[in-house]
């Protein structure tokens, strides 16, 4: 019945619906792969409309093999937008989806930055509402009117049911339903077409030159821990609670500030938490 809604709808007042797709690397090998919410997003669309009406886009510098995936996945043509290294991407999507009723992305993009304000900078640029965490999305009408009924996630196993109308950006999450299978002959059928993205000047100065400083991560520092060194038999008793041995401490009330700090000192010895 949905189905047929969606058909009816497609065939009156075709809308336009665009699919925002972001490339992704593998967290330990580097290898190229698919963003699960983008790919949640685009099997998304193709609910509410055939893969052939929807317009499919990817703003950067990216190379046909980080989007195999999506082809794979049944996307056949991608559009990408091409921008400098380090530039904002935003400016060029605005220009190239405005008049679009419909916008789906992921919550945010893997193996990036992954700060998930890309959704809520071009929904201001557009003037759309934004819907976060959608799950599901269908057609209705209420007279004139097309309007989408969407299942949005919320936390702790929890589901809110909403009615908006168009225009509309969405972010799909990644739990959204995904039943399309990788087809190796999809993905060589597949095209990828390179776009330069128009630039719109939003009167903030975005040069390279102010672009992000990437590093390497480093790693957190482990808080220190003295090892104590017990027998098999003394560690079942402390875990069945059975363990009646009163354990040695020594709280320092008095002294001087020196005998405190060579008590301290001696304990971080015993425990070799120190090497001097």
């Amino acid at each position: 019945m949905a189905n047929e809604l969606n058909m009816n709808m497609s065939e009156t007042a075709p809308l336009k619906i665009a699919v925002l797709l972001s490339p992704a690397q593998h967290a330990v090998s580097g290898h190229p792969l698919r963003s699960s919410s983008d790919a949640a997003a685009f099997e998304l669309a193709c609910s509410l409309a055939p893969e052939q009406r929807l317009t499919i886009l990817c703003a950067g510098m990216v190379s046909k093999e980080s989007l195999n995936d999506y082809l794979g996945l049944g996307a056949s043509a991608i559009e990408v937008l091409t921008v400098e290294q380090g530039a904002d991407v935003v400016a060029a999507l605005q220009a190239r989806l405005q008049g679009f009723d419909i916008v789906l992305c992921g919550v945010r993009s893997d193996g990036q930055s992954g700060s998930g304000l890309l959704p809520y900078l071009l929904a201001e640029g557009l003037q759309m509402p934004l819907v976060a965490d959608v799950l599901e999305a269908k057609f209705q009408t209420k007279g004139l009117q097309a309007q989408l009924q969407l299942r949005q996630f919320l936390p702790k196993g929890m589901r809110r049911r909403l009615e908006v109308s168009l225009p509309v950006l969405l972010t799909v999450h990644a739990r959204a339903p995904q039943t399309r299978q990788y087809a190796y002959a999809r993905a060589r059928s597949g095209r990828i077409s390179y776009v330069a993205g128009k630039h719109q000047s939003n009167g903030t100065n975005d040069t390279p030159s102010q672009a992000w400083n990437i590093e390497p991560a480093l790693r957190r520092p482990r808080p220190l821990k003295a090892k104590i060194v017990q027998s098999g038999h003394s560690r079942m008793l402390g875990a069945i609670g059975g363990d009646t041995e009163v354990r040695a401490s020594v709280v320092l009330k008095e002294g001087s500030a020196e005998q405190k700090a060579q008590a301290l000192l001696a304990y971080l010895r015993e425990h070799h938490l120190v090497d001097y």
